[in-house]
């Protein structure tokens, strides 16, 4: 799916060259499994384009973290109503199994992982989710509960709508961090008016 999705792959193409580690790579061929480490760079040999990109930090101040989730998604839900989008992929910044760590002993993640694996159908899984709006509210408490609370994770675990004119991912402490491409259409303006608020520095931890 990547590979009809120029600015996707542009984006993770970035991110995987960003990442790379020749050392890491001497590390795993020392057990000549150096395979193992080059699968997760699937993208890094994709086309990089050059086009205009808008970046927000967002936040909800929110600090109740029982009831987080569910309003994320709802705001998330109007933010991408507002510019039309109906259809988003979920895909992490490297190809990593979404389910890799399952022997968890919290209840919040475990749930989150257990979800995960009945929405795929799969005990593991290394390719993109396609979702429409209706699924945002899941999909946002698993991705928020796996970012939060499994340190071993995809450390970008990252949300393009399938017309690629946006991306986000939901870091540890509830942000938003927002990316248009070629073009604004959410302005500071209609990010106020939708609830939100632009971050300027230091994130701290909304909980």
């Amino acid at each position: 799916m990547v590979t009809s999705k120029r600015i996707v792959g542009s984006e993770l193409a970035k991110l995987q060259k960003a990442f790379f580690d020749n050392d890491m790579l001497d590390y795993y061929k020392v057990d000549n499994e150096e395979q193992l480490y080059l699968t997760q760079f699937d993208c890094i040999h994709n086309e990089v384009f050059e086009y205009p990109v808008f970046d927000k930090v967002l936040s909800l101040y929110h600090h109740e973290i029982e009831t987080f989730t569910p309003i994320l998604a709802k705001k998330l839900r109007d933010l991408l109503e507002n510019i039309h989008v109906q259809n988003l992929l979920l895909i992490s910044h490297l190809r990593l199994n979404l389910l890799e760590n399952r022997k968890v002993r919290n209840s919040r993640l475990a749930n989150s992982y257990q979800k995960l694996e009945t929405m795929v159908q799969n005990k593991s899984y290394y390719e993109v989710i396609a979702f429409d709006l209706e699924s945002l509210p899941d999909i946002i408490e698993i991705v928020f509960w796996i970012t939060r609370c499994d340190p071993s994770a995809a450390e970008y675990i990252l949300f393009f709508d399938t017309d690629e004119r946006v991306q986000f991912f939901i870091c540890k402490y509830g942000n938003v961090h927002l990316t248009e491409f070629k073009q604004e259409n959410l302005s500071a303006k209609k990010l106020t008016a939708l609830g939100w608020h632009i971050l300027n520095g230091q994130e701290t931890d909304n909980f």
